[in-house]
């Protein structure tokens, strides 16, 4: 079915649909090989030593979702005709709430974090700790989220990707756009 047409992947989403346990073996026979493929992609993109049955539990995660809701996600498959991508975002994001449960991880957003961020030249005027403070507050929280996990904590942008499910590409240019508000914020009346 992977490779087959879009006819018999309909009739077996309808069947599915209907409980028939024949369907659903085909089902799991035909893509589990392909999501356990993108499960163990994703744990090795991030770095992330990964055991075989973690793989395994993001795709079991990823088949209950699919059942879910009373087969919420196969009904609007069979509707967009999105299956295989479906299946693909689902292995993916199993895998990425795997790693963040096992890292354990917890992120914290607030002002606590001790340091400030350093401006890349060193010749301009620094703005003064409370105006930094107060500016970084004023930031959305996904861009003061990002500023403080970068700058603050020092983390690489794939281990951003993964605390907050922003997409790794994203994460420059989020981080750009805060630093441009907090630049406008602070102006020159603000520095030390």
């Amino acid at each position: 079915m992977v490779g087959g047409n879009e006819r018999d992947t309909r009739k077996l989403l309808r069947n599915l649909l209907k409980g028939d346990e024949l369907a659903w073996q085909a089902f799991i026979g035909e893509y589990a090989g392909l999501m356990l493929g993108i499960a163990r992609r994703t744990f090795a993109t991030y770095g992330f030593g990964s055991a075989p049955q973690d793989a395994e539990d993001a795709v079991a995660e990823a088949w209950r979702n699919l059942l879910d809701r009373n087969g919420l996600l196969i009904r609007k498959c069979l509707k967009r005709g999105n299956l295989l991508q479906t299946l693909i975002v689902l292995a993916r994001n199993r895998a990425v709430d795997i790693m963040r449960k096992r890292k354990g991880i917890s992120v914290e957003f607030e002002e606590h974090h001790g340091g400030t961020v350093d401006f890349p030249a060193p010749e301009a005027p620094q703005p003064s700790d409370s105006a930094l403070r107060t500016a970084v507050r004023k930031l959305p929280e996904r861009e003061r989220t990002l500023v403080t996990l970068f700058f603050l904590q020092q983390r690489k942008y794939r281990e951003i990707a993964v605390l907050t499910g922003i997409p790794q590409n994203s994460i420059g240019p989020t981080i750009a756009r805060a630093l441009r508000r907090l630049r406008e914020d602070i102006g020159p009346e603000n520095t030390a």
